[in-house]
């Protein structure tokens, strides 16, 4: 298949409570679509990769040609075999050839990545880390995504696959993680951790009705609220200098639902980050240009990095 303006890219970011698709072309992006993860447990496992096909196949318009799939999935991912392996967030794509299906469906390249890879390979590509040399991701949702790389191409573990780096122990605290480790960063510092504790404080409020503005009103006059943010903060600090002293980026994006907040948990973060001059790491951290739509975006870059 040549590459012609008739030729498009699709990318999927397969979340554990939404799935979202996106066509791009030479121009830009197409067609969007989102999906509930849940309209999958509905269909049997022989079903489900089918059925993403088929809204990947409607989102196409008449007469272009599908080039490749890209899919970021919440992680474990097993890169070479292209199987999810995540029964504690994403069961209902778990554990079985999604890859080889998909390929067997539409007919075309499919490769798949952590999702926290795809988010960073989109703000590489199109958002916030162009040019970056050594970009890091830190995605902050329902739990705690990190991603690095390095010209453009993912860091990866000896064997291979994605390090699940939002899985470090940060804290003495006994909340244990589904991962088995007590004190996890992800545990501590996702958004999930975040509005939980904000909901405590303040009940009758919905956690992400409400915006920055909203929240630094009620912290500018209640002191326990400004506390937890500062809290928050620290939390993530905690575990982002370990990522920082070790990798040295030259950029860190932060992203998800929890990074709006950023104004408001900034000074616990920059407290945690602080220390002496010889040992100082590189605090150059910026917001998501991407957004939402990153990991989608992303998506697409990732059968061209085979």
């Amino acid at each position: 298949m040549s590459h012609s303006a008739s030729a498009v890219t699709a990318g999927i970011d397969l979340g554990g409570t939404g799935t979202r698709i996106v066509i791009r072309g030479e121009s830009g992006t197409i067609n969007t679509r989102t999906l509930p993860t849940a309209y999958f447990t509905q269909l049997s496992q022989s079903q489900r990769s089918e059925a993403l096909a088929f809204q990947v196949r409607e989102l196409i318009p008449t007469g272009m040609e599908l080039l490749s799939l890209g899919i970021g999935a919440s992680g474990p991912v097993d890169t070479d075999a292209g199987v999810i392996t995540n029964k504690d967030t994403l069961a209902c794509f778990s554990f079985f050839p999604l890859v080889d299906e998909l390929h067997q469906h539409l007919k075309v390249k499919v490769s798949m990545d952590n999702d926290a890879v795809a988010a960073v390979l989109g703000e590489y590509a199109f958002g916030a880390g162009i040019g970056s040399k050594r970009l890091l991701m830190v995605t902050l949702g329902t739990g705690i995504g990190v991603a690095l790389l390095e010209n453009g191409r993912p860091f990866r573990t000896g064997n291979g696959q994605h390090p699940e780096a939002g899985h470090i122990p940060i804290s003495g605290n006994q909340t244990p993680c589904y991962c088995g480790l007590h004190g996890c960063w992800e545990t501590l510092a996702s958004r999930s951790w975040l509005q939980q504790n904000l909901e405590a404080l303040l009940p009758g409020i919905s956690f992400e009705k409400n915006n920055v503005s909203f929240y630094s009103d009620i912290a500018a006059q209640r002191q326990d609220v400004a506390a937890l943010f500062h809290r928050y903060g620290s939390y993530l600090g905690r575990g982002l200098v370990t990522l920082l002293t070790l990798y040295g980026p030259d950029l860190t994006i932060l992203s998800g639902s929890a990074a709006h907040y950023y104004p408001l948990f900034r000074s616990g973060l920059d407290e945690s980050l602080r220390r002496s001059e010889a040992y100082a790491v590189n605090t150059l951290i910026v917001p998501s240009k991407l957004g939402d739509i990153a990991g989608a975006l992303g998506a697409t870059v990732i059968p061209s990095l085979d």
